[in-house]
């Protein structure tokens, strides 16, 4: 039989084995409550790239800010009320020329009307100049939004009072009268040599006008 004193150091043993237990138990609940936390918690780091990423606007690759453009757009109208083209334009394709009796290129559309018809500007902006040209005779540019610029040839050298360079004109505003002052088309009827460039490039003034031809002049003037 166990006398007092095993007794006492068998209890002992089980007060210390079962304090063992329960301070390894404390240790594991406070590792998994640590570790559960962690994961409920968002990375600092992440958060703050996450809130940027948002919160900043697309960017260029200039590093700007996109901010939304919107071009002003340009309406053209005819440069002359009623005409017929008699010379297209060409651009890339050399096309006969009955005055240089040669072949050229063509950045414009020629079209005849009489003597002394009105021209108008085909659309709003600022006479960027007037000038006699030694080979197209009379000539009147325009420069307008977008890049765009119109040019009249082959006027008459009487100019309406105002247009100048500098100027600004309404579309419809009286800029000059059909001539026949351009050497390189003195065989042509008189006619307006009208172009129309886009930052620089001819583009086909058909394009963006609508022309009344002469033969359906009666019914326009009804």
């Amino acid at each position: 039989m166990m006398n007092e004193n095993q007794k006492k150091l068998q209890m002992n043993r089980g007060l210390a084995i079962a304090l063992s237990l329960l301070v390894v138990a404390a240790i594991v609940i406070t590792v998994i409550a640590v570790v559960s936390s962690k994961r409920a918690k968002p990375n600092p780091d992440e958060s703050t790239t996450a809130t940027t990423t948002q919160a900043k606007p697309a960017e260029t690759t200039t590093g700007k800010p996109t901010e939304p453009v919107i071009a002003e757009k340009v309406s053209f109208i005819a440069p002359i009320s009623i005409g017929n083209v008699i010379g297209e334009w060409s651009a890339d394709i050399p096309v006969f020329s009955n005055t240089m009796e040669d072949y050229r290129v063509h950045l414009g559309v020629d079209i005849e009307a009489d003597a002394g018809t009105p021209v108008y500007a085909a659309a709003d902006g600022t006479v960027e100049s007037v000038e006699f040209h030694p080979m197209m005779g009379q000539t009147v540019v325009i420069a307008h939004a977008d890049g765009y610029k119109t040019v009249y040839r082959n006027m008459q050298t009487n100019i309406p009072e105002g247009i100048e360079a500098g100027a600004a004109v309404k579309a419809g505003d009286e800029i000059g009268y059909v001539g026949d002052t351009a050497l390189v088309e003195i065989a042509e009827n008189p006619h307006l040599h009208f172009e129309i460039c886009k930052d620089g490039v001819s583009e086909n003034p058909m394009d963006y006008i609508s022309l009344v031809p002469v033969d359906a002049s009666a019914d326009y003037e009804d």
